[in-house]
């Protein structure tokens, strides 16, 4: 339990952490891009890229039950994606204000799900290497 608890507690940490690298990176090589390329370059590039790592590394590091952890680690990060004083109004603005958890969550998931059942097939091939 505590192992997890460490694990969803790095997750947060590296979800902002490689948020806030990113959001440098971009700023420092955003000189003659427009807003909305930078924009969509993170909505459609860097976000999904970040949830993938995420996901990616609860998977290596989790014994069992990488899903829920992913989801948790990545709870905070999406709440942040989803806080903004317009709410939607029209069924298309509730479908573009959800695209993080549509999109984002089922991404991290499955990394999280494949790495971890990589590493335990790996484990059993080989159970002296773990």
């Amino acid at each position: 339990m505590l192992r997890k608890a460490l694990l969803v507690i790095a997750a947060i940490g590296m979800t902002y952490g490689s948020t806030a690298l990113a959001g440098y990176m971009l700023y420092a090589n955003s000189e003659g891009r427009s807003e909305a390329g930078l924009a969509a370059l993170i909505r459609f590039a860097i976000n999904p890229v970040i949830a993938v790592l995420i996901g990616a590394f609860v998977g290596l590091f989790s014994k069992n039950h990488p899903v829920p952890v992913t989801i948790l680690g990545l709870a905070p990060w999406i709440v942040l994606l989803l806080s903004t004083p317009n709410k939607p109004i029209s069924m298309s603005d509730w479908v573009q204000w959800l695209s993080p958890i549509l999109v984002y969550l089922p991404l991290a998931v499955i990394a999280a799900s494949l790495i971890s059942r990589y590493r335990s097939i790996v484990r059993q091939a080989n159970p002296d290497s773990c």
